[in-house]
Parts: C-alpha cells; sequence; structure tokens
C-alpha cells in the first residue's frame, strides 16, 4: 500500500468513518490547495488521503485526525497537542529514512498534516506477499532504520513503535521509518493518556513493558524485533494475546532465529538482551550490519517460502501439561536461556571485533602503503540495483553502556503488532432487544488502551485464561462481602445465567472473534479494543460503566500469579492506583481463576475496576473486566451489570 508516515496506529477508541462519509469528502480542497483523493489507509487516529497540491502540480499524501464517539474536549484537545507534535518530530529529523512534512493546515478545528507520498507497500506487506527477506536485505533495511533512529535520538526524540507495518519500502528501494504519532520528544510534557501503554507488544522493550521510563535503548530492542521478523516472517515474541505478549518479552528468552544467517544472528541477539545497559548501542549495531552488507552473499540461495503475516503468530501446541512436563519445560527455558547469554557475550566480541578490524584498517590506511593497495569492494558491489545505497563509514567507538533506569513516565494509547484477526465478523445480538451490533472483528487494530497498563486482557504466560460459570468464594466484595455474592456466583440477586431468562432490558452479545457470549445491557455494543488481540471493550457511549473481554487460545496455570506479576505496571501507569484485593477465587470450578480488583482515575474519572482472569480448558482463556465509577460501584447499575455478567458468561467454539 502507499502510504505517508504511516497511519498513527495507537489512539482513542473511535468508530471509522463509513464508505459513505469518506464519499462525500473525496474531492473535497483543503486550504484551497489540496485536493483529496482516495483514501490509502485508516487507523486509530485518522484517515490517511492521497491528494494533490494544485499549487505545485505534485501528489502528496494527507493525515486526517479524527475524534472518536465520546470524545469529550480534554481528550481532543490531547489529540490535536499530540498530532502536531508528531509534525515537529518529523520535521526535526533530517535523514532519506524520514518522511518528509510539507505542510500543516488546520481546518475543522483539527489539524491535517500534509506529507510527503511513499509509493511502495510496508515491510510487513512486502514479506507477506513475498516472503521473508534474505539476510543481507534485512541487514540493508535495518541500517536504513538505524540512520533514522540515530538522526531521531539526537533530536531527543523516542520513535516508540518500530515495527514492520511502520517501515515503507518504496519502488525505488528507498526504506523510510514512519509514523512518528506516539513519539516521545525530550522537554516536551507527557500528552498521553494515563494509564495506557504505547506500541506493539511484540516489539516493546522489556524496560518499558515493566513500567519503567526508555531511552535510546527501547528503540534499539523494538529494531532487533524488526530484523528478527523480517528474516523469520514472525515477531521474536507472539503468544496470542498483549498480556501473554508482554509477559514473553520480560521473562523468556527469543526462539533462535533459523534464516538470519550467523553474522546477522549476533546481531539480533545483542539488540534483543533484556537489560538495556547490556543491549547493543548504536555504534556497534552500525559497525556489525555494515559487516553483514559487505559480506558476499551465498550462491544460488533457496528463494525463501512464503510464511504467514509478519503480524501473525507461529502455531502452537497446546496440550494439557502434567508436573513432568512442567519440569522438563523448565529445564529447556533455563538451557535457552544459558545459550541466549552465551550469544550475547558472542555478539559483543562480534562487535568489539568488527570495531578493531574497521580501525586496524583505518590505521592501515593512512601509513604509506609499501605497494598499490587493492580497493575493497565497495557497497554497491555487493548490494543488487534494486537495494538503497546507504554510506557505510562506520565511527569506530567502544562499547558503551546506556545509562540508569528512571521513574516510569505514564504511556499514552497503545496499538497491538500481534497477529491477524482469529475470529471472523463481530458481535451480534440475540434474545431480548438487541444493544446493537459491533464493527470490531475479532481482535481489532483499533486500540483505546494498554494490556500493560489497562489490565483488561487474559492474564499472560502464565495466563489465566478460562469461561464462564459457577461459584466464586469472594469476588468483588470489596468493603462489604454481601456485595460480592453477585459477582460470579451464579445465585446473585439477578436473574439469568446458562440457560436461564435475562434481567429486564438486557439482551445477549456474541461475540465471534474473542469467543464468548454474554448479556449486556440494552444500548452496549463495541465501543473500542484494549490493543490488537487484547480486549473487546462494550459500553454505552465510550465511558462508563463498561465491560471489557479478553481471550486467549493459551491460557496459562496461575491465574493470580499472572495477574500478581501485572500488577506492578499497571500501579505504576494508573494515577493514583488503589489496590482493593487481588485473591484466588472458585469460578465454575475452573482450573485456576483469580480476581483481581483496585480503584485508579480513568478519563478524568475516579473509577473501580474488577477483573476476573480465568482458564476454561487448554485452548479457552478468558478475563472479564468490569469497570464502574468508583460511587456508583454498589448501585443497582453497576451490581446488576457485575451480576449478570458473571451469571450469564458463556465461552464459545
Amino acid at each position: 500500500m502507499a502510504g505517508a508516515g504511516g497511519v498513527a496506529e495507537a489512539a482513542a477508541e473511535e468508530a471509522p468513518a463509513g464508505e459513505a462519509e469518506e464519499a462525500r469528502r473525496e474531492g473535497r480542497l483543503l486550504a484551497g490547495r489540496y485536493r483529496l483523493g482516495a483514501v490509502l489507509g485508516k487507523g486509530g487516529m485518522g484517515t490517511v488521503w492521497r491528494a494533490e497540491d494544485e499549487v505545485l502540480g505534485r501528489i502528496v499524501a494527507v493525515k486526517e485526525l479524527r475524534f472518536g464517539n465520546g470524545v469529550d474536549e480534554d481528550e481532543k484537545r490531547r489529540l490535536i497537542t499530540r498530532t502536531l507534535r508528531e509534525a515537529k518530530a518529523i520535521a526535526r529529523i533530517r535523514n532519506e529514512g524520514a518522511v518528509t512534512v510539507y505542510d500543516v493546515v488546520d481546518e475543522d478545528a483539527r489539524p491535517w498534516i500534509v506529507m510527503e507520498l511513499i509509493e511502495g507497500p510496508s515491510l510487513a506487506e512486502f514479506v507477506r506477499e513475498n516472503g521473508p527477506l534474505t539476510p543481507h536485505r534485512a541487514a540493508e533495511v535495518g541500517l536504513a532504520v538505524l540512520d533514522v533512529l540515530r538522526a531521531a535520538h539526537r533530536q531527543g526524540i523516542l520513535h516508540r513503535d518500530v515495527k514492520p507495518s511502520n517501515v515503507l519500502i518504496a519502488a525505488s528501494g528507498r526504506v523510510v521509518l514512519t509514523d512518528f504519532g506516539i513519539a516521545q520528544v525530550e522537554g516536551d510534557p507527557s500528552i498521553t493518556s494515563t494509564g495506557m501503554l504505547v506500541g506493539a507488544p511484540s516489539y516493546i522493550s522489556p524496560e518499558r513493558a515493566r513500567g519503567q521510563k526508555p531511552g535510546p535503548p527501547a528503540d534499539m530492542w523494538s529494531l532487533g524485533g524488526l530484523l528478527y521478523a523480517a528474516v523469520e516472517g514472525v515477531p521474536p515474541y507472539d503468544k496470542g494475546n498483549a498480556l501473554a505478549t508482554l509477559t514473553a518479552v520480560m521473562t523468556e528468552p527469543v526462539d533462535p532465529p533459523q534464516n538470519a544467517g550467523g553474522p546477522l544472528t549476533e546481531v539480533i541477539y545483542g539488540l534483543l538482551v533484556k537489560d538495556p545497559a547490556m543491549r547493543l548501542g548504536e555504534d556497534q549495531a552500525r559497525t556489525m550490519l555494515t559487516a553483514v552488507i559487505n559480506a558476499p552473499e551465498p550462491v544460488a540461495a533457496p528463494e525463501p517460502q512464503p510464511v504467514p503475516p509478519v503480524e501473525e503468530t507461529r502455531p502452537i501446541s497446546l496440550t494439557k501439561a502434567d508436573a513432568a512436563a512442567e519440569k522438563a519445560a523448565k529445564k529447556e527455558r533455563e538451557r535457552r536461556e544459558r545459550e541466549q547469554r552465551e550469544r550475547t557475550r558472542a555478539a559483543l566480541k562480534a562487535a568489539r571485533k568488527a570495531a578493531a578490524a574497521e580501525a586496524a584498517a583505518a590505521a592501515a590506511a593512512e601509513a604509506p602503503p609499501a605497494r598499490p593497495a587493492q580497493p575493497g569492494p565497495s557497497l554497491t558491489d555487493v548490494v543488487s540495483r534494486r537495494t538503497i545505497v546507504l554510506a557505510i563509514a562506520a565511527v569506530v567507538v567502544v562499547l558503551a553502556v546506556v545509562g540508569s533506569l528512571i521513574a516510569y513516565m505514564i504511556k499514552g494509547d497503545d496499538k497491538g503488532g500481534g497477529r491477524k484477526n482469529e475470529g471472523k465478523g463481530g458481535p451480534v445480538a440475540s434474545g431480548t432487544p438487541s444493544p446493537g451490533t459491533s464493527a470490531g472483528n475479532g481482535p481489532s487494530a483499533s486500540a483505546g488502551s494498554s494490556p500493560s497498563a489497562n489490565p483488561s486482557g487474559t492474564p499472560g504466560t502464565p495466563a489465566p485464561s478460562g469461561s464462564p460459570g459457577g461459584a466464586d468464594q469472594g469476588q468483588g466484595q470489596g468493603q462489604n462481602p454481601a456485595q460480592g455474592q453477585g459477582q460470579g456466583q451464579g445465585q446473585g440477586a439477578s436473574p439469568g445465567g446458562p440457560g436461564g431468562g435475562l434481567p429486564a432490558g438486557f439482551a445477549t452479545v456474541t461475540d465471534l472473534g474473542f469467543h464468548f457470549s454474554m448479556a449486556m445491557p440494552e444500548g452496549f455494543r463495541q465501543t473500542g479494543t484494549a490493543g490488537e488481540n487484547s480486549g473487546a471493550i462494550y459500553s454505552r457511549d465510550g465511558g462508563f460503566p463498561r465491560i471489557q473481554v479478553d481471550y486467549t487460545n493459551s491460557p496459562g496455570n496461575d491465574a493470580r500469579l499472572a495477574w500478581a506479576k501485572l500488577a506492578p505496571a499497571v500501579a505504576g501507569s494508573s494515577k493514583n492506583y488503589r489496590l482493593i484485593r487481588l485473591d484466588a477465587v472458585n469460578y465454575r470450578n475452573y482450573p485456576t481463576a483469580a480476581d483481581w480488583e483496585f480503584e485508579r482515575e480513568q478519563q478524568g474519572t475516579r473509577v473501580r475496576v474488577l477483573n476476573r482472569g480465568f482458564k476454561a480448558d487448554a485452548t479457552h482463556g478468558y478475563a472479564i473486566m468490569i469497570t464502574c465509577a468508583a460511587d456508583q460501584w454498589d448501585g443497582p447499575e453497576c451490581t446488576q451489570l457485575r451480576d449478570t455478567a458473571f451469571q450469564t458468561f458463556q465461552p464459545l467454539g
């Protein structure tokens, strides 16, 4: 697809404009100059249009900021500020690999960014259609992205969303890093929403997943993930949902790449070091990538075979684990961790060796040769004609450690970078009057809140999940134990439940994408998604009360432990967080279930949250998150909402 700066994919919950509305906008003239044409792409923060600059007679891309339903004035101001910050950030970066901003137009009380149009697919699309890149080409792409990151970091800008779908491959071979919509600019105040983590979970660094303030090493981790995906066709981490993926990023070694070859493998391992202080820096990565580019390509290398899309995941074998299997898995993890430490040391050793060799070559070049020296091969001697020409003069530096981790700064909206939708079709309603259908097809690409900071996804690997049902011993009790009986006991005050009648004013909603059905109040509809593969959000208008349901096909075996691991990151990224309880519960006699109840500030409201994670079987795990205004928690509306949700929830297929 053609694009410019990418479509910002991490943003507020938004119902995309219909085709009729887009058709009306087509042909519109902005600022008496830019004539809108076809839509190039849509994301959480807006729409990118193909347009013609009628003054200069050139084709451009125009990024339109869109406001979702129920967005208040404060949120609109935040999104406008963020859009302008993106334009300023891109304009400050002087590099061939960054898109050029031509203009910012103010119409309809919001900014429209006019940018250079890049004709070509994203790296994700290219890999999906043509198969993985060769190590040689992947290193070229990686070096081009690294150049942009270096230029951005020198301007105090962190990209925070480096991933294959944000890298465009122009027809000329030019590589462009796009979408600075969630970039963090040094010196600018934070304008992202509280309680949210930005970026695609598969490419978020461990320090960011833990809620720590990132520096340039966080972008370097993402670059390592991008290189991995470029040669493997899948992300380095993808467990099927955002929370499980983030947990793996923090705790598990990466699967060894099979297609990278020795030198590029060392680069990938050096970048995917969990400790940011030990991660490859920009100069070491440049030296090693340049060595991969200058190495002769293998003769008669086999053509790479098409693989599943970069944003998809490898199939995971799902078997019931017994004690012996768990012990064997633990030993295997320890073995892989030892191997990764050894590979990391090898990567650092390779960086020192490459730097020393380059320094020796430079010294030899300065000394008068005893005989005419044969010139080494230039980059163009070993790079195919369709690839970009990149400068290879690397500055030799000693290995550097990058500073200590600072206090976590609250993040913005999250867009997951995980798999394609597991299910086709969105929710449908049956039974009593319908609350309306949803536009979300399974795990959606639109994002409202992050799994890490909005703990609504199924507890990650080891993640709880499961299906509805059964008696609960103490969920939702809060200050008054009697008030918890309806929250999942199956015998609360509200009628309903599997096979029973529904309370007046409720209808059954069936969501095939997230594999569940549940009775919800009339008027509830899917108003957002909590991140890629993480959480369908249902409410009347995007506010409170709301229900969020997450699904995973690879649930863990200890729901409480999974919540306990995630709680510190959520506490650190939520305004005025207060834990009420975090308990294992008995929910329909499923293998594991746990309730996590807390309060925090969200969208300017003090809310109370009950997040129940549970496992139904080996392939069905869920989390049901009920959020109400804190002062309405014990009121009839919120109480009946909780009672009915836990009693009527059913897993599907």
